[in-house]
């Protein structure tokens, strides 16, 4: 059974558990690195990784998991400066096109080139 499971930090684990998703406390990114090389072998839903430690991930694990047809690991917004505002939007759709293969626009949107 497909699932979300969320790697993020002491802080922020309680959050989500609360709201009912599997959580799992990881206070780095090489902790991050470890639990992923685990999960990916017998999840097949979603694992979103912190984005801070989902970035700081090696190139050569990043690339690996970008190769996997499951389960699908994506970076979890850790929230945004005002720099960054602009970007989510972008990052959020992104995520939706790699979960369901193609691109979702909502209301009065345009395609963007």
């Amino acid at each position: 059974m497909s699932r979300l499971l969320v790697l993020t930090t002491p802080e922020l684990v309680a959050g989500y558990r609360l709201g009912g998703v599997t959580a799992i406390e990881v206070a780095s990114p090489a902790e991050a690195a470890d639990q992923l090389a685990v999960l990916v072998e017998h999840e097949d839903g979603v694992i979103a990784v912190h984005a801070p430690f989902f970035h700081a991930l090696e190139r050569p694990l990043r690339q690996r998991l970008d190769a996997l047809r499951t389960p699908l690991v994506v970076a979890l917004p850790a929230g945004v400066t005002p720099e960054q505002a602009e970007d989510r939007r972008e990052r959020l759709l992104q995520m939706l096109r790699q979960a369901v293969g193609f691109e979702i626009r909502f209301g009065d949107e345009s395609p963007r080139p």
